[in-house]
């Protein structure tokens, strides 16, 4: 089991990213708005705001997507799936990484029929 984690820069290729990872058999995920270490900084101490289109192209936020995968098969289409869409889209797009996950499980009370 891992956990896939991608910011990606450019809005824009959520939802390619997202319906590749449908058909790959991820069904669910999280998306959440962030902010590089340096914008946040940019943003509040005045000698870093140069520095922002000098390392983000401007971008002031990003998206973070994070999903857990238990197959090794899904895992790896997912992953070569974001890879390609953002090789396309050209360089400078984001940052990915997976970690294994020990433990996973739904939480709250349990459906029962």
């Amino acid at each position: 089991m891992h956990l896939i984690v991608c910011v990606i820069k450019d809005e824009s290729l959520l939802f390619e990213i997202l319906t590749g990872w449908i058909d790959a058999g991820i069904t669910g995920g999280t998306i959440v708005e962030s902010t590089g270490a340096l914008e946040l900084l940019s943003d509040h101490v005045p000698i870093f705001a140069g520095f922002r289109s000098l390392v983000s192209g401007g971008n002031a936020y990003s998206k973070t997507l994070f999903t857990a995968v238990e197959d090794p098969v899904v895992l790896e289409s997912a992953i070569g799936w974001l890879k390609q869409v953002c090789h396309k889209a050209g360089p400078d797009q984001g940052i990915y990484f997976v970690a294994p996950l020990s433990d996973m499980g739904s939480l709250g009370q349990e459906c029962k029929e």
